[in-house]
């Protein structure tokens, strides 16, 4: 399956429906065509993304160098619970 936020094909299967991107670092599971994309800190916490664009805009941080974004910047593109 390749991954719905940078379209690469380098993923591998991590769970039942649940896929881990090697290119953007991050975790997407699939049920009935249904998309959820999720961003795991170093300390091994996972957080939900609103959608794609918020995806693409955490990964775009973290190409550039910034993967120790700031609390508020993770806030944002978070699905709150």
């Amino acid at each position: 399956m390749s991954c719905p936020v940078c379209k690469s094909i380098n993923t591998g299967k991590v769970g039942h429906n649940a896929y881990y991107c090697a290119d953007c670092l991050l975790e997407f599971t699939e049920n009935d065509g249904e998309i959820a994309i999720y961003y795991i800190d170093a300390e091994g916490s996972s957080y939900a993304l609103r959608d794609k664009d918020a995806a693409a805009i955490l990964v775009k941080s973290i190409r550039e160098g910034n993967d120790l974004l700031l609390q508020e910047s993770i806030e944002e593109l978070i699905i709150k619970s």
